[in-house]
This record gives structure tokens, sequence and C-alpha cells, in this order.
């Protein structure tokens, strides 16, 4: 009887379990978080909301410094802008292998010391960085929780439902330029940051570049690299002279063409050190790229 009455105990808990995960898996290939606009998405789900084709022919991949630069709406030569908050050759390497993006025949890294920096944050809601064991509902339970609590305070008067107000989102651009104080500020708190420990906080994305290169090789994918624009009104950090070199050094060594784009545009195209202004540096930012991204 015991024996019976554990099966049948098991037996709800199966249940319940194999619910959990269907509601779970359910949930997941519904793609509802990202196509209801109740939520804030990352560069990467915008990226795919802008761009939903299964192969995404020509990708110029980087960090936000290529989404507030290269301008698709104004380019004419067709690359897919996967610029994104925090996004390092790592993460590239993640994305390519376990196909979270099919790559037809080209593909560009855009590279500066940010998209190589192995200490910077990343945004823990890119998709690769849930684990195979990892619900999907746990993933996702900052966004689920505050809908849920947005909802229950409408629910009993003390707020309003939310609305469908992310539909129209858009990645970060930026406009306009900071002055020369708060340049000089920026400088300072970047390289305490991420600079200070040189060279050495870099080896682990400049060792991803190869196998970036190893997958297009594999796959009949043209790549090249270029290093993006910087603000001539402030001087270069050494160490940020030093990742571009080796950068370099990795692209001459795998024969990847490498274009030094360092000294591309004058301050009036910048916002701060490296992000371009909108109206402005990322017109003539788009016009200068296409010409070699067409050659």
């Amino acid at each position: 009887m015991k024996f019976v009455s554990f099966m049948k105990k098991g037996g709800l808990i199966a249940c319940v379990l194999v619910l959990a995960l269907a509601l779970d898996l359910a949930l997941a290939a519904s793609g509802w978080i990202q196509s209801s606009g109740y939520f804030w998405l990352d560069d990467f789900e915008l990226t795919r909301r802008d761009h939903p084709e299964e192969v995404w022919d020509k990708v110029i991949y980087g960090s936000s410094e290529l989404t507030s630069g290269y301008r698709e709406d104004l380019s004419e030569s067709g690359y897919v802008n996967m610029g994104m908050d925090y996004a390092t050759m790592t993460d590239l390497v993640e994305i390519l292998e376990d196909g979270h993006i099919t790559v037809g025949s080209e593909l560009v890294l855009a590279l500066n010391w940010g998209a190589l920096c192995d200490i910077m944050d990343t945004n823990p809601t890119y998709e690769w960085h849930r684990e195979w064991y990892e619900p999907y509902f746990y993933f996702q339970r900052d966004r689920i929780a505050g809908f849920i609590n947005d909802t229950l305070k409408a629910l009993i008067g003390a707020g309003e439902f939310r609305s469908r107000d992310y539909l129209t989102q858009t990645k970060a651009y930026y406009y306009g330029h900071m002055s020369v104080e708060e340049l000089q500020s920026r400088v300072t708190t970047l390289h305490d940051l991420y600079l200070s420990g040189g060279i050495s906080d870099f080896r682990q994305n400049l060792a991803a570049m190869n196998e970036v290169f190893s997958f297009c090789a594999a796959n009949g994918i043209r790549v090249r690299a270029l290093w993006l624009p910087e603000n001539p009104a402030v001087e270069l950090d050494p160490v940020d002279v030093e990742v571009r070199e080796a950068a370099r050094e990795v692209c001459e060594s795998a024969g990847v063409e490498f274009y030094d784009m360092t000294d591309a545009l004058g301050a009036d195209c910048f916002y701060d050190t490296g992000h371009m202004e909108y109206d402005y540096g990322s017109v003539e930012f788009t016009e200068v790229l296409d010409k070699w991204l067409l050659s």
C-alpha cells in the first residue's frame, strides 16, 4: 500500500513537472516577451525584431559604438547592424557556434577596446547567457516578475496596466556633444574601470577572434575587421593603442583584412570618446565605411 501511495504521489509530481516543462517550452517558443510590446528589449532582440529573416547575408558586429555609428537606413552596402551594448568577441563565438544567428556571405568585426575587454560587464538578458538546464521562465524572471507586479497593482487600483510602449523601442543613439570637461572625466572613468589592468584584461577576447575566423573559414563566410574611429579631441589611452595593435596582429597573422579607422572622423562627429553623434557623425561614418564595405 505504501508503494502504491508513493507511486500515486510520484505520478502527480511527475505530471506537475511535465506540465511546468511544457508551459516553459511554450512560453519560450511563443516569442511573446519579445513581440508583445510589454517588455523592454535588449539590443539583440531589437536586431532580431528588425531583421526577422532566417539568414542575415551580410553582418557587421560590434559594441554600442557601432550601434550609434552605422546607419543602416543610409547605407548602400546592405549590412545588418549588429551593434549591441557590451558586445564582445567571446559573445560572438557563442552566437555563431550555437546558431543564434546564421550569416550568409560576409561578416565584419567592428573592433574597439570595449569589444575586446574581458572584464566589462555584459547584458545578462542576451539569450546565449541562458544555460541549457535553465528554465526559460527563470531566465526571464526579472522581466516577468516586473510585469506580474505591475498587473497586480493595476488590479487593486494602485497603478495602471502596462501599455505596449516597447513596440516602437529603438536602440540607444547619441545626440549632441559632451563638453571638454565631461570628455576628460569620461576618459578618467573608463581608464580606471577597464584599462588600468593593461593588455592582460583583453587576452580572452583577442584569442576569440581566431575562433571567429575559424568558424567563418569553415562556413564559407568572408570575414574582415575594422577598428572604429575615436574622438581626436582626447588623447588615446596607451592601453587602447596597445589593444588595437594586438588586434591588428591577430588579423594579419590570420590573413584577415584590418581597416584602421582610428583617425577617420573629426571631433564634431562624436558625442563622447567613441560613440558617434547620430545626426551628423553617424552619417559621415556610414559614408566613409560604405566605400570600404563595398570594396
